[in-house]
């Protein structure tokens, strides 16, 4: 064995991508997994009453929030909100970087090793990343809804692909044209055209709300009245009217898309999606119930062959950014919901989505040494899921840095 070999025991080990292990194990060897068993191991570590389970992926973050202690209100009319945002990002005395840093930080103590995140300036992610060990797939935000703005947007992609092109990185750059309301048609396929160019993942928030449906094929609504009052609505962008289909079929081409929310996509749309793994619908379970959407169709989705994983959205939308809390939050909504599932959809799927299937996700030989070890409070089940998810149960250390249970 080697010098700097370390194997970790606990009530329960979460592979992911295999059952459950009691009494099991994981060996890891500096920053990688060497083994997972339950063979007697002698030199193991017992770290007692707890489980196992790797990193968390929280899918879909904007961290430039993390600063709010509770989220943005109203939370209707959704336009009204978005000036809650806007206004909140101007307000003086803001440190952004000092903020990011606070959400990282967040991130990683809650369990989490992956997060996709929303950028909307140019700051340098490596040294928080480095610090946590934490993985990030950064989409820039790009946002124009008049034709004359496209090109300084398409500069700011570009820019931002060429500052982050290390491929063996903790940190990978991704693009993000923010939704149909902001975004002129011809950005939006421009992006997905620099996209696929440059084989980078790309997200949009799609079919948040209801009035987009009513923006993209009648031009009229509260996202017009917005766009006029920014001084920014250009109605031969819309010309001839669109649908969620035109935005759907390009990312088809993309490696690697995510549709954030897509609260209100139709069965006929999403199944545009069915079987097509390079493309994952990102829900956001609480911020979707902070503004008590109607129910949101994740679980045809997933049945239909639809790639769906988990995000946090921002805290101006969110308490916290924990991604085990979203996993809580949806066992106590869906208790019937197949809790295999639940794990996945917080791990393993949102690895995939964000392109980091082969180093994070499950607890496998060869991938990263990122372990999270959760506290089992009830002790008395004997189906591992019930104890893993059970209420009260709370992340107790990540990474490498474990402790024993009290």
């Amino acid at each position: 064995m080697e010098r700097n070999s370390k194997i970790f025991k606990a009530r329960w080990v979460f592979p992911v991508s295999s059952p459950p292990i009691e009494n099991g194990w994981v060996e890891l060897d500096g920053n990688r997994i060497t083994a997972v068993g339950n063979q007697p191991r002698p030199k193991a570590f017992d770290l007692g009453n707890v489980a196992i389970i790797p990193g968390l992926v929280n899918a879909h973050a904007h961290l430039e929030f993390s600063d709010l202690q509770q989220p943005l209100q109203p939370t209707e009319p959704f336009t009204d909100w978005i000036n809650s945002v806007v206004a909140h990002r101007q307000l003086p005395g803001r440190n952004t970087g000092d903020i990011i840093t606070g959400g990282i930080n967040e991130c990683h103590q809650s369990g989490t090793a992956l997060v996709g995140e929303i950028a909307t300036s140019e700051y340098d992610y490596s040294s928080d990343a480095d610090a946590c060990n934490l993985a990030l797939v950064v989409f820039r935000e790009l946002i124009g809804f008049r034709a004359e703005q496209i090109e300084q947007q398409l500069a700011i992609a570009k820019r931002h692909l060429s500052d982050n092109s290390q491929p063996d990185s903790l940190i990978q750059a991704g693009l993000s044209p923010h939704a149909p309301y902001s975004v002129h048609p011809e950005l939006f396929q421009k992006l997905v055209g620099l996209a696929e160019e440059s084989k980078v993942p790309l997200a949009m928030h799609l079919a948040e709300t209801k009035p987009e449906r009513q923006f993209l094929e009648k031009s009229t609504g509260p996202f017009v009245e917005m766009l006029k009052q920014f001084g920014v609505w250009e109605a031969s962008a819309l010309s001839g009217g669109k649908t969620f289909s035109d935005y759907l079929k390009p990312l088809a081409d993309l490696e690697r898309a995510l549709v954030i929310h897509g609260n209100y996509l139709t069965q006929d749309e999403w199944s545009q999606l069915a079987d097509r793994e390079n493309i994952t619908v990102v829900y956001c379970p609480r911020t979707h119930a902070y503004f008590q959407h109607d129910p949101h169709p994740w679980r045809g989705m997933l049945d239909a062959g639809v790639s769906v994983a988990l995000g946090t959205d921002g805290r101006s939308s969110n308490p916290d950014l924990s991604l085990w809390r979203e996993l809580q939050f949806l066992c106590s909504q869906f208790p019937d919901f197949d809790q295999i599932q639940l794990l996945e959809l917080g791990t393993i799927r949102g690895a995939k989505a964000l392109g980091f299937e082969s180093e994070l996700g499950t607890l496998c030989v060869g991938k990263q040494a990122q372990l999270v070890t959760v506290s089992l409070l009830n002790s008395d089940s004997s189906n591992p899921y019930d104890l893993l998810f059970a209420t009260g149960n709370q992340i107790n250390s990540v990474s490498q840095r474990v402790k024993r249970s009290p």
